[in-house]
């Protein structure tokens, strides 16, 4: 047997080992973004924040220093890069505007309950900014009868793929899951930094950090 038939042998077997290590890869990795994707979940209720006084239920936008309940891990590996936005209905086709932010919540091990909640202000992200063909704010149609805010959540898992998950609450019932997703372009941090508000902001610091050098 010739030095180039020995040759053409080895590298055939190793092409047929790389493929093998990457099939098997392929079917650990599977189960792994799976039981990923269903993690970050919002624990408790929004009761503290509902307001029932007027016989129809919505959430009290616009207060400082809201708080509800935490969020827990319920996957099988630590969420990193939590990101989450509260938005209510869309009312008389007027997009929602007032929000609710959770913003870089400390990360979750699994099995260890999180921190108190304490809703923050602000972003640039729009209502209607959608993440795998959901709104972030709450349509006003027959699907959503009772829901009166919906709750989107991005993390990260310990590889770096990033992760959506989105619930609505429902005034009856409580959380209602509306899908988990694992192929996730932006999270929620990113979405906002691509906004022209955000940029434009980012801009002002920058100048104003320039100027204040000396």
């Amino acid at each position: 047997m010739d030095t180039n038939t020995i040759t053409a042998i080895i590298n055939a077997a190793a092409t047929v080992i790389t493929a093998a290590a990457t099939v098997a890869l392929a079917i650990f990795a599977i189960p792994t973004i799976l039981a990923y994707r269903k993690q970050v979940h919002p624990g408790g209720s929004l009761e503290k924040i509902i307001d029932r006084s007027s016989g129809k239920l919505f959430i009290k936008f616009g207060q400082q220093g809201q708080v509800i309940d935490r969020l827990k891990n319920i996957g099988v590996g630590p969420a990193f890069n939590i990101y989450g936005i509260l938005f209510g209905l869309q009312a008389n086709s007027q997009l929602a505007q007032q929000r609710y932010l959770v913003w870089n919540y400390p990360a979750l091990t699994p099995g260890v309950p999180g921190d108190e909640i304490t809703l923050l202000q602000g972003s640039h992200i729009s209502s209607d900014t959608k993440l795998k063909g959901y709104t972030l704010y709450v349509p006003d149609d027959v699907d959503h009868i009772g829901v009166i805010a919906r709750f989107t959540l991005t993390y990260h898992d310990v590889f770096g793929r990033k992760y959506a998950s989105i619930y609505d609450y429902q005034s009856q019932i409580g959380w209602m899951n509306r899908g988990h997703f694992s192929d996730v372009e932006y999270d929620l941090y990113e979405l906002d930094q691509q906004t022209p508000g955000a940029k434009q902001s980012n801009q002002h610091f920058f100048r104003a950090g320039k100027i204040a050098q000396p």
